[in-house]
């Protein structure tokens, strides 16, 4: 948002309004950059759980067959 564009808005609107639309528009924009990192953050702790899970799958199924060779 350039100057020439906040004066416009402010001579328009008012100042409490202008100054409520930016603090409006940082708040979306730094929400959403944590909001991404929370995405991929959650999105590679579910690869790691879904690892696991198949780790103790496969464990499991090797305990068993060693189970059923004794």
């Amino acid at each position: 948002m350039q100057v020439a564009d906040m004066v416009t808005l402010v001579t328009n609107v008012g100042f409490p309004v202008t100054l409520s639309f930016i603090l409006i528009k940082y708040l979306l924009q730094t929400m959403g950059e944590k909001l991404d990192k929370m995405d991929d953050t959650i999105h590679l702790l579910s690869q790691q759980v879904k690892s696991l899970e198949a780790h103790a799958e496969a464990a499991k199924a090797a305990d068993h067959a060693d189970t059923k060779t004794k």
